[in-house]
C-alpha cells in the first residue's frame, strides 16, 4: 500500500463516520484552532486499527515520512493525530532521519495536543534512543518558535531515573522567565514529573529558584507535595 492510498482509506474512513455535534466540542476544547470531525480517540483508534493492520508488510521509515506530511496537510484534526499515530505505533522504525519531518510537524499546525503528542511518542523516544539528537534539544532550547521550547522542556518526561538532570535543570532556568502559558506550564510539568523519581532534588531547586520561577511553574511542581 502507498502512502497516498494509505492517506485517501483513512480520509474516506474518518469522513464517513463525521459527528457534527461531537466536532462542535471537541473545536470548543481546542479554542477553535482546528476544524475536527468529530472523532474520539477510542473511535478513531477502532476506526484507524484494520488500516494500521495492513501497513504491516510495507512499513518503513521512508514510507512514514511520505505520509505523515500529506496527513498533515489535512485541515481536520483528526488526521494529525494520525500522522503522530504512524510514529507511536513504529517506534522501532525512527531514526534521526525522521527528525527533520517531526520538527516540521512541531511547527507547523502547532498547539499542546499536537505538539505534546509527538513529543512524547517520536522525539523522546528517538533523543533516548540516539544520544547524539540530544544537541537538538538543545538548539531547541534556545530556539525562538515557543512550541520548540517547549518540546525541549518536556521530551524527558518519562525517563525517570535516564533523566539528563542538568539539561533538565538548565533548560527549566533559561525559561523561568517566560510570560508564556504553555512554557510555565511545561516547567512545572516536567519538574513534578522528575520528582516522582528525585523528591529531594527537585524540590531543593524549586525552592532555591522560588522567585525567579512563575507561579504557575512553582505550584505545578510542587503539586503532589
Amino acid at each position: 500500500m502507498k502512502p497516498t492510498e494509505f492517506v485517501r482509506k483513512v480520509s474516506e474512513t474518518l469522513l464517513k463516520n463525521a459527528n457534527a455535534k461531537n466536532a462542535r466540542a471537541m473545536e470548543k476544547y481546542l479554542l477553535d484552532q482546528f476544524a475536527f470531525i468529530g472523532l474520539k480517540k477510542p473511535i478513531r483508534a477502532a476506526l484507524c486499527k484494520p488500516l494500521f493492520a495492513e501497513l504491516k508488510p510495507f512499513i518503513t521509515e521512508k514510507w512514514i515520512l511520505e505520509a505523515a506530511p500529506l496527513l498533515w496537510a489535512k485541515k481536520e484534526r483528526e488526521f494529525h493525530y494520525v500522522a503522530i499515530d504512524l510514529f507511536l505505533n513504529n517506534k522501532r522504525l525512527i531514526t534521526p532521519a525522521s527528525f527533520k519531518t517531526l520538527e516540521k510537524m512541531i511547527v507547523t499546525n502547532s498547539w499542546w495536543d499536537s505538539v505534546d503528542g509527538i513529543s512524547s511518542n517520536a522525539i523522546a523516544p528517538l533523543v533516548l534512543k540516539y544520544p547524539k539528537v540530544k544537541k537538538e534539544m538543545e538548539r531547541f532550547a534556545k530556539h525562538k518558535n515557543m512550541w520548540l521550547n517547549r518540546v525541549a522542556i518536556i521530551h524527558q518526561l518519562l525517563y525517570k531515573e535516564k533523566t539528563d538532570t542538568e539539561f533538565l535543570y538548565k533548560v527549566c532556568e533559561r525559561h523561568m522567565h517566560s510570560e508564556e502559558f504553555f512554557i510555565r506550564k511545561a516547567i512545572g510539568w516536567a519538574l513534578r514529573q522528575y520528582a516522582k523519581t528525585n523528591r529531594k532534588e527537585v524540590y531543593a531547586f524549586v525552592e532555591k529558584n522560588k522567585g525567579k520561577l512563575s507561579g504557575l511553574s512553582y505550584r505545578e511542581a510542587l503539586k503532589h507535595k
